[in-house]
């Protein structure tokens, strides 16, 4: 085994508590017994106090990402914990705490027993142990349950306390997987801020993985999308939702459905725009230049909801129009989203008021605008252009 090199500060387990540390992983790599490719070659960086939210499909290697890092499974590549080298290391010695959804408490202690039982390994004195459970029971709501035994609590109660027993320490870094998908909806929006608070204050690099787009978005510093074992890009959540680098990222990171149209870009002198179908889609100020060499190519265009209109609202004669079907709705509350079929194999989603009747099977039409398409190479799924939303940061 590779020893891990030791300061003044170090734990004895040979990596130093998490205050200030960092998570890098270096062209990891990790392959099934078949085979198979889990992860290929992932490089990521988590600085000291950062979340990064890690989403992709199922299958895509979130859960074995973190296997990855928590020593669970063997790696090529490199693994390093505030600037040590754990690669070869058994995961108890890399000083990391675990959330995960099936996460199990101890049976036989009470709440208060197992928000400080890694505290009593670590031999944390007893004064100090207690004045952290009461502080971490506190930010929890589970002060009236810390004399209770698993047994008698609720899914989310025990949820909870499993979520404690691990923020409670001070670890080289938290792996988070899926930690709150047992919580109803009120208790996962407190949660995961209290979550990303306390890796802040505390200054412990996190993964944090979820299937959730909405909760990614919300939590992250940072999010990292998986794509068949993959990177596909990592960026801030504004970078990832007004800059996708491919089409995939554009629909797996919204929280709404996106509408993907195919389309060619099309030009004919000074008149330039996406065929759909039979219709034209105008650029009304010329071609942009990031389409110059795709005159000709099949691309696909994504307009988000809130680009899309219903016709009847739009007084503009110049605005493109697409008769379409509707296929389904949703009620969200504040509206109505529809998925509009404009074309064979085109859907596009847009918003209507809650108010305005609409049923599957009706005829509307939308309004829409080249400028506001995210438009994506139809061969490589690559990104070709986006609106232009200002600043992006």
């Amino acid at each position: 085994m590779e020893a891990v090199r030791r300061n003044p500060s170090a734990t004895a387990s040979g990596v130093a508590p998490g205050v200030g540390s960092a998570l890098r992983l270096d062209a990891v790599r990790v392959d099934h017994p078949d085979g198979t490719v889990a992860l290929a070659g992932i490089t990521l960086d988590v600085a000291p106090g950062e979340v990064v939210a890690v989403v992709g499909p199922s299958g895509s290697g979130k859960t074995t990402l973190l296997r990855a890092v928590a020593g669970l499974v063997p790696v090529r590549g490199r693994v390093e914990l505030d600037g040590r080298d754990v690669t070869r290391c058994e995961p108890a010695q890399r000083n990391l705490a675990m959330v995960f959804e099936t996460g199990e408490l101890i049976s036989t202690l009470t709440v208060e027993g197992n928000l400080g039982f890694g505290l009593r390994v670590q031999k944390v004195p007893q004064d100090e142990r207690r004045r952290r459970v009461a502080v971490e029971a506190g930010r929890l709501r589970l002060t009236r349950l810390l004399g209770r035994r698993p047994a008698t609590l609720s899914v989310g109660e025990r949820g909870r306390a499993h979520i404690g027993h691990a923020l409670i320490r001070r670890p080289a870094a938290w792996l988070l997987d899926e930690p709150l998908g047992h919580l109803d909806p009120a208790e996962r929006f407190q949660l995961r801020h209290r979550l990303a608070l306390e890796a802040r204050e505390q200054r412990v690099p996190t993964l944090y993985v979820t299937h959730d787009p909405a909760e990614a978005l919300a939590v992250g510093d940072r999010v990292a999308v998986l794509q068949d074992a993959r990177l596909a890009q990592v960026g801030t959540p504004r970078e990832l939702y007004l800059r996708p680098v491919n089409a995939f990222v554009a629909t797996f990171v919204d929280p709404e459905p996106v509408g993907l149209v195919a389309a060619r870009v099309v030009r004919s002198g000074r008149f330039a725009g996406f065929r759909i179908a039979d219709r034209v889609v105008p650029f009304w100020s010329g071609l942009p230049a990031e389409l110059e060499e795709h005159v000709g190519r099949a691309v696909v265009l994504a307009w988000r909801a809130q680009a899309v209109r219903d016709a009847a609202d739009v007084d503009d004669p110049d605005t493109a129009r697409l008769p379409g079907v509707v296929v389904s709705t949703e009620f969200t509350g504040p509206s109505v989203l529809a998925v509009v079929e404009v074309a064979p194999t085109a859907r596009l989603v847009v918003r209507l008021p809650r108010d305005r009747p609409v049923r599957r099977g009706a005829t509307v039409t939308l309004a829409v605008d080249a400028d506001r398409a995210h438009v994506f190479d139809a061969a490589t799924g690559s990104a070709l252009r986006h609106p232009d939303p200002g600043p992006v940061g």
